[in-house]
């Protein structure tokens, strides 16, 4: 990993710098996921829904990291659904900031958090699921090990239009 890249999870604290990082993103974010509307992107939503993805962490179910650059947000990587029991899996998703892109800064902080999953968390499974026209996202995923098992027909509506999906998965060695 890029020695100055650093990855933390996230606190309320972050809120600020969290708040900077999708304000100037946002427009890029909508091309590929759903808006999250005007109402998340002031200091005291985006402070609430950090508070949230604590106590979400505290208790083992989600874990929201943050990639940072000296004191900017460069990038966010989520494990969600984590299931710790049977299934030993969880599901990744990320965002990074345009104007760092091209760097690896992703791939390195994809590859970080999922270290932790299988070291930490003791998990065997990720699985992560990429827009069919996401080009840039399905590097990463190569990058980083995961295996393409599936692609799903028309599985996400965006823009008006019902687009595919690739799933993708990575297993923690035996």
């Amino acid at each position: 990993m890029d020695s100055s890249l650093k990855i933390s999870l996230v606190k309320a604290d972050d809120a600020a710098a969290v708040l900077a990082f999708e304000l100037e993103n946002r427009a890029h974010f909508e091309t590929w996921i759903a808006s999250r509307g005007d109402a998340f992107y002031c200091l005291q939503e985006v402070r609430t829904s950090l508070e949230h993805a604590q106590y979400a962490a505290s208790v083992q179910r989600e874990f929201h990291f943050l990639a940072w650059l000296e004191d900017e947000v460069v990038g966010r990587v989520t494990l969600r659904g984590v299931e710790q029991d049977q299934y030993h899996k969880a599901s990744l998703g990320y965002r990074f900031s345009q104007r760092h892109g091209g760097r690896g800064y992703a791939t390195a902080a994809v590859n970080a958090v999922i270290s932790s999953a299988f070291d930490e968390l003791k998990l065997k499974r990720i699985e992560a699921i990429v827009i069919i026209d996401n080009l840039p996202s399905q590097a990463i995923m190569r990058k980083c090990g995961f295996t393409q098992w599936g692609h799903s027909h028309a599985s996400v509506l965006r823009n008006g239009h019902w687009l595919d999906m690739l799933h993708y998965e990575k297993l923690s060695k035996p």
